[in-house]
């Protein structure tokens, strides 16, 4: 039987026909349907009052979450308008330094701690402002950290910062350690002290017990090792004033005081190769060679390379 020519293309295109149509009816029902769900999603998030975008946020309220990146490409972006807005510029510059000092490495710290300074410097030429306390304080602190050649500005800022009535626990501290590492050691022994007056800190004691230590003063260097160790809540501080107790002892001849630290040292620190080490050496001057070999192998056995232990075991001479 042969089939009509007629009838076959008439199947054909009602069929054809047929199929665009089920597209198009799917597409638009997708269309529909995600324009539905996107307006409530979006209603939702509306009525949700945890749910706030960062663009809506003042810049206060950023600082106060402490969304320092959010709160840097907000202030970027009203200071591209307005170089002069003192607000933008004080937060921009607190939030530099907040990314700076958590920064691990000097190298990625000093280009935001210079970004800070740039913009609470400026803040710092507008019109007096209540934050100006503050801002010489933050500056003080963004100079301490980038390094021992920008003290004097540490200390200018700092001192500033004290005059204008803005006084943090930290203030007296880093301007004692501003000028120790100028090398006005009493000077920053003075600011240690009052910073000690505001609030006991195991970490300044040890900072003046390594100062006194550098002047000489043997009593007052052992003291406030000492009262590092009592009132000590870290462990690496401990450990750091045994050693320079040790070390002071040890220079003034008292062994017996300088081993027993090293021992109390090991007692918390088994693997501690310096400690081996500095045993060795008071063996070594009491001319007991053979412990002193002792200690400085235990020593290498604990580090290989450690360069006091391979040059008393193997002199070069």
């Amino acid at each position: 039987m042969i089939i009509p020519e007629s009838r076959f293309r008439k199947q054909k295109k009602r069929h054809v026909k047929i199929i665009p149509i089920i597209l198009i009816g799917a597409l638009v029902l997708f269309l529909i349907l995600y324009l539905f769900m996107y307006k409530n999603n979006e209603k939702t998030i509306e009525r949700d009052p945890k749910v706030i975008h960062t663009r809506d946020k003042t810049l206060k309220e950023l600082w106060v979450d402490n969304k320092y990146r959010d709160l840097n490409e907000k202030c970027e972006s009203i200071l591209l308008l307005n170089p002069l807005d003192a607000e933008a510029l004080l937060y921009n510059g607190f939030a530099y330094f907040q990314l700076g000092i958590a920064q691990f490495t000097l190298e990625d710290q000093l280009p935001l701690l210079d970004l800070s300074i740039v913009n609470l410097r400026k803040a710092n030429l507008l019109k007096s402002h209540p934050l100006s306390g503050k801002v010489n304080y933050v500056l003080g602190k963004a100079y301490y950290h980038k390094g021992r050649f920008f003290m004097d500005e540490a200390i200018n800022y700092m001192e500033k910062s004290i005059n204008l009535g803005f006084l943090n626990d930290d203030s007296y501290k880093y301007l004692g350690l501003s000028y120790s590492e100028l090398g006005f050691y009493k000077k920053g022994i003075e600011y240690f002290l009052k910073a000690i007056k505001e609030k006991d800190d195991d970490m300044l004691f040890l900072v003046l017990g390594q100062t006194y230590h550098k002047l000489g003063d043997i009593v007052n260097s052992e003291l406030y090792l000492k009262r590092a160790i009592e009132t000590n809540d870290d462990f690496r501080v401990e450990i750091k004033s045994r050693f320079l107790l040790g070390k002071l002892y040890f220079e003034n001849g008292e062994f017996s005081k300088a081993e027993e630290q090293y021992n109390l040292i090991l007692a918390k620190d088994s693997k501690s190769a310096d400690a081996h080490y500095f045993k060795g050496e008071i063996y070594s001057e009491q001319g007991n060679s053979v412990r002193a070999r002792a200690e400085w192998r235990k020593t290498l056995a604990i580090d290989p390379s450690h360069y006091g232990a391979l040059l008393s075991l193997y002199p070069t001479n």
